[in-house]
């Protein structure tokens, strides 16, 4: 089996994200133009709100790699989710919070009992 390299260099994945990223922010962006009622503007607003997080990420990410790396597996997607969730529905963050400090001080406690 092939050994695999810590940077994929799928250039694909950038172009699937940066159409993800503009898509979400069109589909906000069209929220304010258009004028929908009830759910569909609820929905359409936290979409163009995930495609401004997803972006804001993207960009910041080459800075954010090292950082990410300190923390357990898995985490940094954990942080992607929250956000998101956080961007939809920004009154969630007083159970959030306290739930992924929690996760994160248990998971590198336990990370630390086994080395």
């Amino acid at each position: 089996m092939a050994k695999q390299s810590k940077k994929p260099n799928d250039p694909r994945r950038a172009v699937v994200l940066g159409l993800a990223v503009v898509l979400l922010a069109v589909w906000g962006w069209m929220s304010y133009r258009v004028e929908p009622t009830g759910t569909t503007k609820a929905v359409s607003m936290a979409a163009g709100r995930i495609g401004l997080v997803l972006g804001a990420l993207w960009l910041a990410w080459p800075s954010l790699r090292r950082p990410a790396s300190w923390l357990p597996p898995g985490f940094a997607m954990l942080g992607v989710i929250v956000l998101g969730v956080l961007a939809t529905q920004p009154r969630t963050v007083f159970v959030l919070a306290p739930a992924f400090a929690g996760l994160l001080t248990l998971a590198t406690v336990l990370k630390a009992f086994r080395k």
